[in-house]
């Protein structure tokens, strides 16, 4: 099992319409379920974001990222280029 990450830090003058492209084009998803939470005491300037979702394989996440990262890289770099920072990782959970 793997867990996908994608964290959005967005100027706090936008932020909110990211939410709402984010919560209206991939928590919505019926294909994945999909976890959105916002990071406390975030390092950064502005807001920041994490979307996970948990996938049984890599050919799963490559799905997500055509699905869902992709067209939000689009909204971003058409609507608030320079205002949002985004940047993924993927974990693989370990066995006890």
């Amino acid at each position: 099992m793997f867990l996908y990450n994608v964290s959005v830090i967005a100027e706090e003058t936008i932020h909110q319409e990211i939410v709402s492209w984010i919560q209206d084009n991939i928590v919505q998803s019926q294909k994945f379920q999909v976890h959105f939470l916002e990071m406390l005491q975030s390092p950064h300037e502005g807001m920041t974001y994490c979307i996970q979702v948990v996938l049984p394989s890599e050919e799963h996440i490559a799905d997500f990222q055509q699905i869902h990262l992709t067209p939000l890289q689009q909204f971003i770099s058409e609507e608030y280029k320079d205002k949002v920072f985004l940047f993924d990782s993927t974990m693989k959970y370990l066995k006890k």
